[in-house]
């Protein structure tokens, strides 16, 4: 008997030496899991190195828009989607929406059921950065949807207000639990930001300057990005060794500095869902972090959230957090429960419900419904 078949398209993938995000990271892990009971394949941009290859059971195939650069690639990549959709038709094709206009062509030209998988809606950030109106474009090119998966609230107002006749599935993303004996206070060691390099959508700046060129405990700054944001970064760093950028971590060595640092910040003026904070919390990591509305699902006893963007609040919890580890370790406890409650496998089973919802409806592609 043959599996139905199922896409997942994302620009990002977990090797992608410019990227490399938490998105790849999702897709990886749903992926994996619906391969149980489909047959998986995900379209991914290419990159220096990147080949077409089956890992755990999932067909990755690198759409060749790597020649473009990891900006121009992006935009490419939503604009071959829709050619690859007119010769494949699987029984559901969840598209994780690319910046820098979120949305593309593909529910119009395509001849499956599309699912908005919603990592991020940049419309607005990508405004504020480039002065042009994106969020315009996101706002209209939404009503094309009428299926959308969302990792929170805010973006299930957003997709309800685009198409109130779509069909909208809440799905937070998942951890891996680390065992109990890595979890914990570990050594202490350092503050930790964790994700990718990009100054100004992080905030690395504003870490910068709320951190200075003494700051109570060692600053880490680990992840990759594009060549011109990690030297961005680098002009930003203060002199000394007490900030310092280490680059892309993965495996072991990601492990390590989640496991030895104190907490975590995320200093972003625009997050999603921000898996790296999931990702310290699951080691017992308190995370320090705006008060931002997509942040909104870590509780307040897993770590401070201060009013955006307020340089001096966020120094002041920083600096509190760092001098105190009895609250500090009272908080990671805290963030270690909350982490419990996140996981890949319950995540992957409501995206195959999804999958089988849509294959057994009366109108399984009627991509397009505009209120």
């Amino acid at each position: 008997m043959n599996r139905p078949q199922v896409v997942l398209s994302i620009y990002d993938h977990v090797a992608n030496p410019h990227y490399g995000g938490g998105g790849a990271v999702v897709v990886q892990q749903i992926a994996e899991r619906l391969a149980r009971q489909f047959t998986v394949t995900v379209f991914c941009g290419s990159y220096r190195g990147s080949r077409n290859r089956t890992e755990a059971g999932v067909r990755y195939v690198f759409l060749p828009v790597g020649w473009a650069g990891p900006r121009a690639g992006q935009l490419l990549f939503t604009l071959l989607l829709p050619l690859v959709a007119l010769v494949r038709r699987p029984a559901v094709w969840f598209e994780s929406l690319t910046p820098p206009f979120s949305v593309s062509l593909l529910p119009l030209l395509s001849r499956a059921p599309v699912v908005a998988l919603v990592q991020m809606l940049c419309g607005a950030d990508m405004r504020r950065r480039y002065g042009l109106p994106f969020d315009v474009v996101e706002r209209h090119g939404l009503r094309f949807y009428r299926r959308f998966v969302v990792l929170n609230e805010a973006d299930e107002a957003a997709a309800r207000k685009a198409n109130p006749a779509a069909t909208i599935e809440r799905i937070p993303n998942g951890v891996d639990l680390p065992p109990d004996a890595e979890a914990g206070p570990g050594r202490d060691e350092h503050i930790l930001f964790l994700g990718r390099i990009d100054v100004s959508q992080k905030g690395l700046d504003l870490l910068l300057e709320a951190a200075g060129s003494a700051p109570p405990l060692p600053v880490l700054i680990a992840g990759s990005g594009t060549r011109q944001e990690e030297e961005r970064l680098r002009r930003l760093l203060p002199a000394g060794d007490r900030v310092r950028f280490v680059g892309r971590v993965i495996g072991a060595e990601k492990a390590r500095v989640l496991r030895d640092c104190a907490f975590m910040v995320v200093p972003s003026r625009y997050e999603t869902f921000c898996l790296s904070a999931l990702e310290a919390m699951a080691y017992g990591k308190p995370v320090v972090r705006f008060d931002l509305e997509r942040l909104g699902w870590i509780d307040r006893a897993c770590g401070p959230a201060v009013a955006p963007f307020d340089v001096d609040a966020l120094r002041a919890a920083v600096d509190t957090l760092a001098v105190n580890p009895v609250r500090r370790h009272e908080m990671g406890r805290a963030a270690r429960a909350c982490s419990t409650e996140f996981g890949w496998d319950a995540a992957a089973e409501r995206y195959a419900a999804v999958v089988h919802s849509i294959a057994g409806s009366a109108d399984p592609v009627g991509n397009v419904r505009i209120p």
